[in-house]
């Protein structure tokens, strides 16, 4: 977008332009563009009007040309495909727990790298504060303004924390020390011209503005305003993620440092190595429109450095941002009306096509995401959501995975089922047969009582029993039957005459219904005589005598009382 344009006219007394000088400023950089006419070029005044008319027409076209549009796409649109830097690779970080150490610039005391950023990062205890000594051999590219190499040192956390010196040239600067606990040390080299470098010590101090009781409230929290040492969110190792105005203010009214008079908080976002970021706003609202003073959304590139700003929005658009490193920062600065901004913004860890089919998801012509961000419910594809649809199918990674617990599930349902009717059957078959063998024990039992009375009674008797019994009948050893003079027995509830009903309403070949029968035809014939009689009836349930107790049945044992 057009920042600042400045046009400069010559004129001569003639009225006839010399030379025209055109600047204008678009994203931080300066173009000029210069129209001039020779000396002997002369018309009159009307000439010279329709000229500039005609000049002042072509560069607005070409400025609108140059302008960049929030339909445009991403401000840095794919920059320097299959490139990759990886922002950690020059930097070291010395914690609380280092209280002294030293640094150097890369392959010191040799000449350093060309077009290489290098950062050193201090943290110390709330009450010290770092310093910083160089040593003599001091040696960085010279020049007045150190516009090329440079050691650029910042009193803070951040890249734009207050500058506290820019160093270059071969003259070692006195001894540097911070206002805080934090400190950002920053070493970048163009593409010319390399020297030996430098090292440097440093050491943790007491702040001298820090009495020895450790205070509850810091000067921030004092002045209202929270500020990005005390508002600093880091996200690392995701493929994607969500940052919203109203988690932050959620955030800070949960830890009681809301409402204040300002909020400068930023967002570290750090994905995985040989991938960059896609910053995409879902939407986009702040109060008092294109007042950058008031509310502001910054992005920047590895390190949260003004040469390193991709973007700064205060307008009502905010086109997407990509970056060109595996590292970026959002930054939320207001001190109006904070809570009446709104935005929220998506950032996905990408990669330049070609794409690997298998652990990647084409997102359009350009880029591929990781295949975990499909269907995952967030827009994570620039332009274009194509990775949120048809969503309702599972991917193919899924539905093997799918397809695999299914296969699994489906097994042990097959199998439980077959040992189920394994067992089943063996049940059944063991049930079967010990009621056959009960079946045959019952007929033995009752072929050797048919075979005792034939032996035991009298030839007609005998006689009547062998038409209606089978004649095969192994003779079989039983044991005396004992006489009573007098036996009481009483006669199961199921009477001689149930028993005759039941024989009759049985098959004509059974056994027991043809002893069953031949007993009461015995018991009458023998009633007639005077005979005492008492026989217990043919039935599969225990014999009930008439002092109560229960006489079993047994296979090799029949008792006849007479």
């Amino acid at each position: 977008m057009i920042q600042k344009i400045h046009l400069n006219m010559k004129i001569k007394i003639a009225d006839t332009i010399k030379c025209l000088d055109l600047k204008f400023i678009t994203n931080n950089r300066e173009r000029q563009v210069d129209f001039c006419r020779g000396p002997e070029e002369r018309g009159d005044y009307r000439a010279s009007t329709i000229i500039m008319r005609h000049i002042l027409f072509m560069l607005t076209s070409l400025c609108l040309c140059w302008q960049d549009s929030a339909d445009d796409g991403p401000t840095h649109l794919f920059p320097e495909p299959n490139d990759y830097v990886i922002a950690g690779l020059c930097e070291e970080s010395f914690g609380p727990n280092d209280k002294k150490g030293s640094f150097q610039s890369p392959d010191y005391p040799y000449e350093y790298y060309a077009n290489e950023d290098c950062l050193f990062f201090f943290e110390a205890e709330e009450d010290e504060v770092i310093q910083i000594t160089f040593e003599e051999t001091f040696n960085v590219e010279e020049d007045d303004n150190c516009q090329f190499d440079q050691v650029e040192i910042h009193d803070g956390r951040y890249g734009f924390s207050p500058l506290l010196v820019r160093l270059c040239g071969t003259e070692p600067p006195d001894p540097v020390t911070s206002t805080t606990n934090f400190l950002w040390v920053g070493f970048f080299t163009d593409l010319d011209i390399e020297e030996n470098g430098f090292k440097a010590y440093f050491k943790y101090i007491p702040n001298p503005r820090w009495s020895m009781t450790k205070p509850t409230v810091t000067e921030v929290d004092k002045s209202g305003n929270v500020g990005p040492e005390d508002c600093f969110f880091k996200l690392e190792d995701q493929f994607d993620g969500v940052i919203t105005s109203a988690q932050l203010i959620q955030t800070l009214t949960f830890e009681g440092r809301f409402p204040a008079n300002r909020v400068d908080c930023i967002w570290e976002i750090n994905v995985p190595v040989n991938y960059k970021i896609l910053i995409e706003f879902q939407y986009f609202a702040l109060a008092y429109v294109n007042e950058c003073a008031y509310n502001r959304v910054i992005v920047y590139d590895r390190y949260a450095l003004e040469d390193k700003q991709l973007n700064d929005f205060c307008s009502t658009t905010a086109p997407a941002v990509m970056t060109k490193t595996n590292r970026g920062y959002v930054r939320f600065v207001s001190s109006k009306n904070i809570g009446r901004n709104e935005w929220q913004l998506i950032y996905t860890a990408y990669r330049d096509k070609p794409c690997n089919s298998t652990l990647s998801f084409e997102c359009g012509q350009h880029i591929c995401i990781d295949h975990e961000l499909r269907c995952n419910g967030r827009p994570n594809c620039w332009n274009f959501p194509s990775d949120e649809e048809n969503c309702h199918a599972s991917p193919p990674l899924l539905q093997g995975r799918i397809d695999a617990t299914l296969g699994v599930v489906m097994t042990i349902i097959l199998m439980t089922t077959f040992l189920t009717i394994v067992l089943s059957c063996r049940h059944s078959w063991l049930r079967t047969k010990h009621k056959a063998i009960e079946a045959r024990q019952r007929r033995t039992v009752e072929r050797s009582a048919v075979q005792f009375l034939m032996d035991n009674n009298d030839g007609h008797d005998a006689a009547e029993l062998s038409t209606m019994a089978p004649q095969n009948f192994q003779r079989f050893r039983y044991t005396e039957m004992r006489a009573h003079p007098s036996p009481t027995y009483a006669q199961p509830e199921a009477s001689v005459s149930g028993i005759s009903s039941r024989s009759r309403n049985s098959d004509a070949g059974s056994v027991p219904s043809q002893v069953n029968e031949y007993l009461e035809q015995l018991m009458d014939r023998r009633s007639s005589t005077g005979q005492n009689l008492s026989l217990f009836t043919w039935d599969t349930d225990e014999r009930v005598p008439a002092d109560g107790k229960s006489i079993p049945k047994t296979t090799n044992e029949w008792k006849m009382y007479v």
